[in-house]
């Protein structure tokens, strides 16, 4: 799927009267320049994350949150609409137009229907990460309660599921999927990944994401890492490209010559769990630290926290054309990518 063709899905699910004030804060976060230190009165966040849970079903080693999954204290983490609906009256999160559902596997939580038709009585725009194993059950309550989007992300673990049950779920609402790509992968599995995304686009999925490996998680290993100039990922989207024409997306893989810095992430995205803890970006499992550096503690004090030391530090390193990227970028393949 084309970035046009993401937009053209965006937007007709996208209700324009009641995103009114959405769209004009996405509109001037397109025109108005970055800066280091933001005001959310000139653009605030343009999609919000929500960690819904840090229960999950599966245990992946690359798993961006692998470290921090079904801890014995998981109730404190989990999402109810009440804090849901604490979260999103503060100007930080209220103009999103889009919203992530994460986890952890965000189908563990009970709550996940009320959360969505209420987020979507709002309006905003609904995508949920999903491994996808309690959709057969669930899929026609989400798609009533107004979920705008579905990504399953394909494992090993749920590759049988999947060959029984995305049909039928693709005929109830057609889902989008996502892989994690590493330099093992390139070398060993580009037929399989081939005949299984096939497989993808037969049953009526949107589309293939695919995620460049990030050596984070349990058992982070740098060497698995895929470089632009790699022969093997050149090879392997020729394969792709020829075989399944725009069926899949391809992000920007780790840049080799001199590193345009066009991340948005930290202007872009905010995220946050139910322990009030601001997550940095999805290419880390930091959190802020320090005062001022969880949500529920400062709710009154939107720009400070959205300014906090740790995010200007980083935006001052992206737009500083001259400044090595942050050390957390130097391995995510995103620092190239200009964002939503």
């Amino acid at each position: 799927m084309s970035k046009f063709s993401y937009y053209v899905e965006m937007y007709r699910k996208t209700r324009i009267l009641k995103n009114i004030p959405r769209i004009w804060n996405y509109v001037k976060y397109r025109t108005l320049p970055r800066k280091s230190k933001m005001l959310i009165d000139r653009y605030s966040p343009q999609i919000a994350s929500i960690i819904l849970t840090k229960r999950c079903n599966l245990t992946c080693s690359f798993c961006s949150v692998g470290n921090s999954l079904n801890q014995k204290n998981w109730r404190e983490s989990e999402a109810t609409l009440e804090k849901v609906k604490r979260i999103f009256r503060n100007p930080l999160f209220s103009k999103a137009l889009g919203v992530d559902l994460l986890g952890g596997e965000p189908m563990l939580n009970k709550d996940i229907i009320p959360i969505i038709k209420w987020l979507s009585n709002r309006g905003h725009l609904i995508n949920m990460n999903t491994n996808g194993l309690r959709l057969d059950k669930n899929i026609n309550e989400l798609k009533e309660a107004g979920i705008s989007r579905i990504s399953i992300s394909l494992y090993e673990d749920n590759e049988k599921y999947l060959n029984e049950n995305l049909e039928k779920i693709n005929k109830i609402f057609p889902v989008h999927t996502s892989i994690v790509l590493a330099k093992k992968d390139l070398e060993n599995n580009q037929e399989k990944i081939l005949q299984k995304t096939t497989f993808l686009k037969k049953t009526g999925c949107r589309s293939l994401n695919v995620m460049i490996y990030r050596p984070q998680g349990l058992n982070p290993n740098p060497d698995e890492i895929v470089r632009e100039d790699l022969p093997s990922y050149i090879q392997f989207k020729k394969l792709m490209e020829k075989n399944l024409p725009g069926f899949v997306n391809w992000p920007a893989a780790i840049q080799t010559k001199k590193i345009k810095k066009r991340c948005p992430q930290i202007w872009q995205r905010i995220s946050v769990t139910m322990k009030g803890n601001m997550e940095i970006c999805c290419g880390t499992e930091e959190i802020l630290s320090g005062p001022n550096s969880n949500f529920f503690d400062c709710e009154d004090k939107p720009d400070v926290l959205f300014n906090h030391p740790t995010l200007v530090n980083l935006r001052e390193q992206l737009l500083d054309e001259n400044a090595e990227p942050p050390d957390m970028c130097k391995t995510c393949n995103l620092i190239g990518d200009p964002g939503w």
